[in-house]
């Protein structure tokens, strides 16, 4: 943890900016207020500095909440409006050592403490430093309720803080000049030793010696004959969430929608359309004929091109606003009806199943395994599922790849399971990612090792990447996040949560804008997805009518030279590398 820690600092440390200049065309929010400090006494303590400032001392860290150690300032003039673009300046350093960590919070200041956008995190050097950050608003705050915040109980560290100022730009402010802590990550440079060595890995896992033996109709082989062999589909997952609406509408944007899927993806996971919430007796009987005839039309379209779909989810822990005002008999009951129901909807027509959504989930979550009565009904719908279906279950949790609480406890809640004698067949990892922590790729391959010794498989089930107005860093790491785990045998699928600006739940966070112009992230997906994993060969069949590539496994179709139409398709897997189609005979 120290070594990361100490990477991170030296990577995003910023420079002595005694100088600063700060827009003119912003408000300061702070003007009049003056910097607060507290921390709890089983934490740390604070003492005043002179002339300004407070010095932290955190001798028992918590890192599930850093809260109770904090340094911050009002923002009482101005409210916030969605969009609005802040830059703070924090003016501080690590007392003592080599690098301290603060988490910058933009909030109500008052409960329910709102955040107004993303934390971010400061990395400290020991010298007095002005460190600018960059936000952009999300959540309104009303007029004078606004705060800034720096939490501090997350590492043992000595920390002092001299000042805090907020500005308050416009949306339509470029802030491209402003400014800003760049950040960064090990291993992003484009000689890192730990890429040459994925992409070696990446040429030995992931590809087959593949064959395949052409026959005419007659039976008889297909001598000398010129071929041309593309593969069309993945075997590994690479895919996205959709909504199934969208697959299936009759519109430009479904129709631009369904070809990019069908170009790069091998696999999808619908969004919503099949969790819990859109089933059960609650749902009118119209509206359910409505969703089974979409969804029976999305899968159609899907097993047409033999791209997979990932169930998601058959139950969440972390406690799902439909059924906040539920008791546990009646939780109980929609759990193990709408697991039966979706269950035996989807079939075979997935080809696994996220059956435990969040069981750690955030700091502060109200999870069902905490309410009486619902202790085990995690087990409950695990038992219920294995008894319907024989397709793999994950538990499909995120942050896994940042050190603390939800990773540990997700392990633990797994080996937990796997001791009490009930099977988990893989863990799904959300990897939701934000700027303030970017998890080098060699800490993620150790995560993934650390996870492996649980469970078969892994999947990257939600992947996306949100930065503050810094596309390149977006693009470097989607690239290097999948190269990483591609590169290693314990994953099955990497999956986007949505690539789409006009369908995605962080529409800065997608792939392609809403005019469909491709961002630098999406760029990412067409070089690596589309090119440069690909296979595609012209080869002559022997006296045998076999021909003989190193390539990937998956979906291949096969035609004849001259013919610009695609003979046969056929289907090659690492595990049997091999295939005989037959051919019309000339």
């Amino acid at each position: 943890m120290k070594l990361i820690q100490t990477a991170i600092a030296l990577l995003l440390a910023a420079s002595n900016l005694t100088a600063l200049e700060i827009p003119a065309e912003g408000m300061e929010m702070s003007a009049s207020a003056e910097l607060s400090a507290y921390a709890d006494g089983k934490v740390g303590a604070v003492e005043k500095l002179a002339p300004n400032g407070f010095r932290i001392s955190i001798t028992h860290p918590d890192p599930a909440n850093s809260f109770r150690a904090q340094v911050s300032i009002a923002c009482p003039q101005g409210s916030l409006a969605k969009g609005d673009k802040v830059l703070a300046v924090v003016t501080a350093r690590v007392a003592s050592g080599e690098t301290g960590s603060l988490e910058a919070k933009l909030q109500l200041a008052a409960a329910p403490y709102t955040q107004a956008t993303s934390p971010t995190g400061i990395s400290l050097s020991p010298v007095w430093t002005d460190y600018p950050l960059l936000f952009v608003v999300e959540n309104p705050i009303p007029e004078g309720k606004a705060s800034m915040n720096l939490f501090c109980a997350n590492a043992a560290q000595v920390i002092e803080v001299s000042a805090i100022r907020v500005f308050r730009y416009a949306p339509e402010t470029d802030t491209s000049g402003f400014p800003r802590v760049r950040r960064s990550y090990a291993g992003r440079e484009p000689d890192a030793p730990w890429r040459k060595a994925a992409l070696e890995r990446i040429e030995k896992i992931r590809k087959a010696d593949c064959s395949l033996v052409l026959t005419g109709s007659n039976g008889k082989p297909l001598a000398n004959t010129s071929v041309g062999l593309r593969l069309q589909r993945h075997e590994f997952g690479f895919g996205s969430a959709v909504p199934a609406s969208l697959l299936v509408a009759d519109t430009e944007d479904g129709k631009r929608f369904r070809e990019t899927v069908d170009r790069l993806f091998s696999i999808v996971v619908f969004e919503n359309d099949l969790k819990d919430m859109w089933w059960g007796e609650s749902t009118p009987p119209h509206e359910r004929a409505a969703r089974n005839a979409e969804l029976d039309k999305a899968f159609a379209w899907l097993g047409e091109r033999r791209i997979a779909v990932r169930g998601h989810y058959l139950m969440q822990t972390a406690v799902p606003h439909n059924l906040s005002k539920l008791d546990a008999p009646a939780i109980r009951s929609h759990f193990l009806e709408t697991t039966r129901q979706r269950i035996v909807f989807a079939g075979g027509r997935v080809c696994e199943w996220d059956a435990i959504n969040h069981p750690i989930a955030w700091t502060g979550a109200d999870l069902l395994s905490k309410r009486p009565g619902l202790e085990t009904i995690d087990r409950e719908v695990l038992a219920l599922a294995r008894s319907l279906s024989r397709l793999p279950m994950f538990v499909n949790e995120d942050q896994l790849f940042r050190p603390g609480p939800q990773s540990d406890d997700t392990w633990n809640y797994v080996k937990e399971l796997k001791d009490a004698g009930i099977r988990i067949d893989g863990i799904g990892n959300q990897a939701h990612i934000h700027e303030s922590y970017l998890p080098s790729p060699e800490h993620v391959l150790a995560v993934t090792d650390r996870f492996a010794e649980l469970v078969p498989a892994q999947s990257i089930t939600e992947f996306d990447i949100k930065t503050v107005e810094d596309e390149q860093l977006a693009a470097d790491y989607t690239r290097d996040l999948l190269i990483a785990c591609f590169s290693h045998p314990a994953y099955t699928s990497f999956l986007l949560w949505g690539f789409w600006e006009g369908s995605h739940w962080i529409p800065d966070a997608a792939s392609w804008e809403k005019d469909w112009t491709v961002k630098p992230r999406g760029e990412v997906l067409e070089e690596w997805i589309g090119k440069r994993w690909r296979t595609e060969v012209t080869l002559t069949t022997d006296a045998n009518g076999r021909v003989q590539w190193r390539g990937f496994p998956g979906s291949y179709e096969i035609k004849l030279t001259g013919d610009p139409q695609p003979a046969a398709r056929f289907s090659i897997r690492k595990s049997k590398p091999e295939a005989t189609v037959s051919l019309p005979t000339p």
